[in-house]
C-alpha cells in the first residue's frame, strides 16, 4: 500500500495564511526621498525615515531630536513632515515687522510662551506640554487641550513646526 503525502505551503508569513497588514504613509519635508511609501504593519517612525532615505542636510535635527519618537508606531494614512532648519536671515531686522518671529510653536514653546496666548493660562499651557507632540493645530482640539474658540482666536499665532 503506497501512501502519498500532500504538503501545503502557506504564503504570507503568518500561520493563518492571511497577508500581512500594510500601511501607507506620506513623508514630506527635509528627507532625502519625500513621497508616499507602503510599509509593513507595525512599522515605527525609524523605519519610515530609513525607507525615505533619512534626514536631508537641511533637516532641523534639533526639532527631530526633541519632538519625534523614533519608536512610535506609525498609522495607516499618516503624514509625517520633517521641518527644515530656519534660515537665520529670515529673522533679521525689526521684530515688530517680522510676523515669523511672533509664531508660537506648540511642540517646542515654553510654558511662559504658551501663557502669553489668548485664553491660555498656566493650566492650559501645562496640558499643551503634556500632550506633545502635535502633527497639526487641530489636534489641540481633538486632544481636548484647547476649545475650538481659543484655537480660532490664536490660530494665526501658532505653529506646529
Amino acid at each position: 500500500m503506497d501512501r502519498q503525502v500532500q504538503v501545503e505551503y502557506l504564503s504570507g508569513g503568518n500561520a493563518s495564511g492571511l497577508a500581512a497588514t500594510k500601511l501607507v504613509v506620506d513623508v514630506e519635508g527635509a528627507v532625502i526621498n519625500p513621497g508616499v511609501y507602503e510599509l509593513a504593519g507595525g512599522s515605527r517612525m525609524k523605519d519610515v525615515l530609513v525607507t525615505s532615505g533619512g534626514l536631508s542636510a537641511d533637516a532641523d535635527r534639533d526639532y527631530c531630536e526633541k519632538t519625534l519618537n523614533m519608536a512610535e508606531e506609525v498609522k495607516d494614512g499618516q503624514k509625517i513632515y520633517i521641518p527644515k532648519k530656519a534660515n537665520d536671515d529670515t529673522l533679521a531686522g525689526y521684530p515688530e515687522a517680522n510676523n515669523v518671529a511672533k509664531k508660537v510653536n506648540v511642540n517646542t514653546a515654553s510654558m511662559a510662551e504658551l501663557d502669553t496666548l489668548w485664553g491660555v493660562g498656566s493650566a492650559r499651557a501645562d496640558s499643551i506640554v503634556k500632550n506633545r507632540p502635535y502633527q497639526s493645530l487641530d489636534e489641540l482640539v481633538s486632544k481636548k487641550v484647547l476649545t475650538q474658540t481659543i484655537l480660532d482666536r490664536d490660530k494665526d499665532l501658532l505653529s506646529v513646526y
